[in-house]
C-alpha cells in the first residue's frame, strides 16, 4: 500500500490507469513510453538537522528559565548587561559546580583510602589462593582466575561500602557541561531574539545589550576585535590544565597524559572559536573558566577542604600554592634555557 501512495500523484500527471485497485495482487497499469516511475526518496540533509537540533535546544524549557531569569536579575538590580551575565554566570556555578566539584573531590579521596586497604588484601588472598592450590591441587590458571574474582569482590565491596563508585568522580563534568551549553544558548537567545524575534521583551534586550557593554566592547553584540577576551579564555583555560597537571602527585599513566594533551589543543582551539561568537558570549566563556580556576586553586588548600569535609589522604600537597609556584618557575627556567640554547652570542673576529 506504500508504494501505492507513492505512485499516486504520479498516476494522475502522467495519465496511469490503475485497474481493480481493491486487489492488490492484480493491479494492472499502462504507462506511457519513456516515463518510468521511482519511489520517492527522503534526502538527509545535515544543515536542517542541525538548525532542528539548534531551534529544539533554544526553546527548551531549562534554557528559557536561565534567559528569562537574567532578564529579570538585570532589570530588578538595574545592572548593565556586561555585570548581570558575570553575576548570572558566578551565582549558577556556585550553586550547581562548587558543590559537586566539593562532591567529586570527596569520591577521589574515598577511593584513595580504600586503595590503602588492598595491600593487605591482596597479601591475604595470596596465602589463600597458594593454600587452596595445594588443598584442591588448582592449576596456576585455575588459581590466577579465582584469584582475580576474589580481588575485585573484594575491591567492590569495599566501593559500596564506602559509596564512592569511579564514576561519580565525572559527576563535575555531568552537572558543569550542560549548564554551559544552556546558558550559552541562553546568552545566543538574547543576540538572535529568540525564541520569538516578534516579542517586545526581545527586542528590548537585544537593543539594551547593544549598549550594555564596557570598556573596549560598548555593544555586547559585536565581536571582540581586540581579541582580548578570546585570548584570556585560552590562557586561563590552560592554566586550569597546568594546575591540574602540576598538583599530581604521582607520575600520569599514558591516559592521563593523553587527555591532557587534548584538552591543551582544546583551548588552543577556543580562541579562534570565542573570537567568532558575540562578545558577550565570550564575556560569559571567560567568566565561567575565571570561576573554574579559582575553584580549583580553592580546593587546593588543606584548610578549605578540611573546613568542606574533604578528608586527609596522603596525595594532598601540604603547601600547594609553593609546589605550583616552584614547579611553575621550572618550568619557565627551562623554556627560558632553551630558547636562549637555539640562540647562542655571535662572537667577533
Amino acid at each position: 500500500m506504500s508504494y501505492l501512495r507513492s505512485i499516486r500523484p504520479l498516476a494522475h500527471t502522467a495519465g496511469v490507469t490503475l485497474r481493480h485497485p481493491h486487489r492488490i495482487p492484480s493491479v494492472q497499469c499502462t504507462i506511457p513510453i519513456g516515463i518510468s516511475i521511482h519511489p520517492q526518496r527522503r534526502n538527509f540533509s545535515y544543515e536542517a538537522t542541525v538548525s532542528g537540533i539548534w531551534q529544539s535546544l533554544s526553546q527548551s524549557a531549562p534554557v528559557a528559565y536561565v534567559q528569562h531569569g537574567m532578564i529579570n536579575l538585570h532589570d530588578l538590580s538595574g545592572l548593565p548587561w556586561w555585570a548581570t551575565i558575570v553575576l548570572t554566570t558566578v551565582g549558577l556555578r556556585t550553586l550547581v559546580t562548587l558543590p559537586l566539584a566539593v562532591y567529586q573531590n570527596k569520591i577521589l579521596t574515598r577511593l584513595e583510602q580504600i586503595s590503602l586497604e588492598m595491600p593487605e588484601l591482596i597479601k591475604e588472598l595470596k596465602a589463600e589462593t597458594a593454600y587452596a592450590m595445594k588443598k584442591f591441587n588448582w592449576s596456576e590458571k585455575e588459581a590466577r582466575i579465582m584469584y582475580n574474582h576474589s580481588l575485585k569482590k573484594q575491591w567492590n565491596k569495599l566501593i559500596v561500602r564506602e559509596n564512592c563508585h569511579p564514576a561519580k568522580t565525572m559527576v563535575l563534568l555531568w552537572g558543569q557541561i550542560p549548564l554551559w551549553i544552556v546558558q550559552s544558548v541562553a546568552i545566543r537567545n538574547l543576540v538572535s531574539m529568540m525564541p520569538d524575534p516578534t516579542a517586545i521583551e526581545a527586542q528590548i534586550a537585544y537593543t539594551e545589550l547593544t549598549l550594555g557593554g564596557f570598556g573596549w566592547i560598548p555593544n555586547l553584540t559585536e565581536l571582540d576585535h581586540s581579541l582580548i577576551l578570546p585570548v584570556t579564555l585560552g590562557i586561563i583555560n590552560l592554566s586550569i590544565i597546568e594546575i591540574q597537571a602540576a598538583s599530581r602527585t604521582k607520575l600520569p599513566s599514558k591516559l592521563q597524559t593523553i587527555f591532557t594533551n587534548l584538552f591543551r589543543a582544546l583551548s588552543v582551539l577556543m580562541v579562534p572559536i570565542a573570537a567568532s561568537v558575540p562578545s558577550c558570549l565570550c564575556l560569559y566563556w571567560v567568566t565561567s573558566s575565571a570561576y573554574g580556576l579559582g575553584q580549583n586553586l580553592l580546593l587546593l588548600s588543606p584548610r578549605v577542604r578540611r573546613a568542606v569535609g574533604i578528608p586527609l589522604v596522603p596525595s594532598e600537597l601540604t603547601h600547594p600554592y609553593q609546589h605550583l609556584r616552584s614547579t611553575f618557575g621550572a618550568k619557565l627556567a627551562t623554556l627560558t634555557n632553551i630558547g636562549s640554547s637555539n640562540h647562542p652570542p655571535s662572537t667577533k673576529a
